[in-house]
């Protein structure tokens, strides 16, 4: 057969088919082609682009439309399955290779999928022989994923919100409303999945298993959206349709909505009801609307847990609570209150190092590009006068100068280096000395030329160093120095280590887990020892529910006291924002006076071309 116009399953490049198997002459990949494909290729390139696009859902219908109307084929059944699991083809970038990631785990071997063994039972043997391996791969893959994502702690809480605006590129208004809701809900003390701190150190390829895990484990999800089409962009709905269908197998998960107008959500959330943004504390309610769920959930998987338990176990369980307060009277002056009391200290510490250092790097680069912004002006004023003189054919001895525009000057330029000093003190000892040599230079080679010379070249080139060198050094420090810093660098490596400290913080939980533990098997060896029980009594995980509200509240308390220093980060947008928005104006206004220079230096060079023409005629 000879179909010309169906394209690739995975590059989407048009292929030459021969038979029921097609290597694809620019990706590579083998195509698995139905026999009645001549008859749906239009709707099959269609449904196949919207796969490649991760639009798995709309595909998945088109191909359900395509079944519909024409005998099963295997070439739709596979599309299909790669749908269900969200398998999107991506270029390896050294060999040029496209190999398959994940979107979409589940439980269930993508080897025993429907679609998968329905399509394999239809393939001829060269079809299946191809489909058997492709499978394999995804299977792999999967089975990964599933590892990985089984070592993730339960979640409480998902956050679902629309990251970047897709035509601009810049972060979305709801990056803000959803980093506020992460904390309100962290400082309750809860686990919460926010794509932009949980997968800030992950590579894109590897998110799936996280997001899995966190859909899967978390009672809530969050949905914010500003904006209509933020509902309804790829990834944000491949989460929250996600979680939808998980609802539908349990109960006790639930769905919380915050946008502008409710009249704008996608059809499937019509029942539910969404917090307004527009309102006063939206995020904050939005919060208390979730923390009141979460307890009211909590309390009734540990009422279920509790009714399977013999009487015997129910005894001890009431024991262990009464004195659990003991534990947590104790605990400041257990490893884990040492622990905690380590971590708060190396936090303070190092809050304190990158809140000083960037009251120092923003001090040091306000008050000396100022300075320069001021003595430049002055400078390229006392020089344009200088230069008029010389135009003017008034030009006198260094003597004449000095009377006004001498003083004016040289009080210009010691301003001027004083604002360098401070404009560079932050900075690497090179550059700074290599500054104030070629302003001292400048200065003495100016008053030579003024003193001894008919013509101020010396005017000339020091006139040319201020007019264009000084805005250069501005943007230089302003915008590009960051690196060479050394409160800049300082400042960074403080932040990361209080960052790091943190998430050591947030991690701390396992740490009372154990020592609770460790309280209650002495407790139960007393149980046992006093009471003689007929059953066996365990240590369950349930009995750390009595103690775990206080660790969650005092180390949300500790989490939301130094959210702040985000604020002291100096690569943060809006200390980046202050000095940028600084170097620009100073560009903006020293553009006229350079220019103003420009044209007095050409005028000047041309009246002295004209006088020396003059004297050799």
């Amino acid at each position: 057969m000879s179909i010309e116009s169906l394209n690739c399953q995975c590059c989407g490049a048009p292929l030459k088919i021969v038979s029921s198997t097609c290597e694809c002459e620019y990706c590579g990949n083998i195509n698995i082609i139905g026999g009645d494909a001549g008859k749906y290729i239009n709707q099959l390139n269609r449904a196949n682009k919207l796969r490649q696009q991760c639009e798995f859902d709309h595909a998945y219908s088109v191909y359900d439309i395509i079944l519909s109307e024409n005998t099963p084929s295997v070439d739709v059944l596979w599309s299909q399955a790669l749908c269900e699991y969200g398998i999107e083809y991506v270029p390896d970038p050294i060999s040029s290779r496209y190999f398959p990631t994940l979107h979409r785990i589940k439980d269930v071997s993508f080897l025993n999928s429907r679609c998968f063994v329905e399509a394999f039972e239809l393939a001829d043997e060269k079809q299946k022989e191809q489909l058997k391996k492709s499978a394999k791969e995804i299977a792999k893959i999967q089975e990964k994923y599933l590892n990985i994502a089984s070592n993730e702690k339960p979640y409480d809480a998902f956050i679902c919100y629309k990251e970047t605006n897709a035509d601009s590129g810049e972060k979305t208004e709801d990056v803000t409303l959803a980093e506020e809701l992460y904390h309100e809900l962290t400082g309750s003390g809860y686990k919460v999945f926010f794509a932009r701190e949980t997968l800030k150190d992950k590579l894109s390829i590897d998110y799936e298993p996280y997001i899995f895990a966190a859909l899967k484990s978390s009672k809530a999800m969050a949905v914010i959206g500003t904006k209509a089409e933020y509902f309804t962009s790829v990834w944000v709905k491949n989460e929250w349709g996600r979680f939808l269908k998980l609802m539908e197998k349990d109960p006790d998960k639930m769905m919380f909505f915050a946008c502008d107008n409710p009249e704008e959500l996608p059809r499937a959330f019509a029942t539910k009801q969404a917090q307004l943004l527009g309102k006063d504390d939206a995020i904050k309610n939005l919060a208390a609307n979730i923390d009141k769920f979460l307890k009211e959930n909590s309390a009734s998987d540990l009422n279920l847990q509790k009714t399977a338990l013999s009487e015997e176990q129910k005894r001890f369980d009431r024991i262990l609570t009464e004195k659990s307060e003991q534990f947590l009277n104790n605990l400041e002056n257990t490893d884990f209150g040492n622990r905690k009391k380590e971590i708060i200290d190396n936090i303070e510490q190092a809050t304190k190092k990158t809140e000083q250092t960037n009251k120092k790097y923003m001090l040091f680069f306000n008050i000396g590009s100022r300075l320069v912004f001021v003595s430049y002006f002055l400078c390229i004023i006392s020089l344009d006068l200088i230069l008029i003189y010389d135009i003017l054919g008034t030009h006198k001895s260094f003597i004449y100068y000095s009377d006004f525009i001498g003083i004016f000057f040289f009080f210009s330029f010691i301003l001027l280096d004083l604002g360098i000093a401070t404009l560079l003190v932050p900075t690497e000892k090179i550059i700074i000395t290599v500054a104030m040599i070629i302003t001292i230079a400048s200065q003495l080679l100016l008053t030579f030329a003024m003193m001894f010379s008919t013509i101020n070249y010396g005017i000339i080139v020091l006139d040319f160093l201020i007019t264009i060198g000084i805005p250069v050094l501005i943007l230089y420090v302003g915008i590009f120095n960051k690196k060479h810093d050394r409160f800049y660098v300082a400042n960074s490596e403080s932040y990361s280590e209080a960052a790091a400290q943190i998430e050591l913080l947030k991690n701390l939980e396992d740490s009372s887990r154990k020592e609770f533990n460790e309280f209650a098997v002495k407790e139960l060896l007393k149980y046992k020892k006093e009471f003689n029980p007929s059953e066996e009594i365990r240590i369950n995980e349930y009995q750390f529910d009595a103690v775990r509200p206080y660790i969650h509240k005092h180390i949300g308390e500790d989490l939301k006291k130094y959210s702040y220093i985000r604020k002291y980060y100096s690569d943060s947008y809006e200390v980046s924002k202050r000095r940028k928005i600084s170097t620009i104006i100073c560009f903006a206004t020293a553009a006229p006076a350079g220019l103003v220079n420009i044209i007095l230096l050409v005028i000047l060079l041309m009246n002295h071309l004209r006088e020396t023409t003059n004297v050799l005629m």
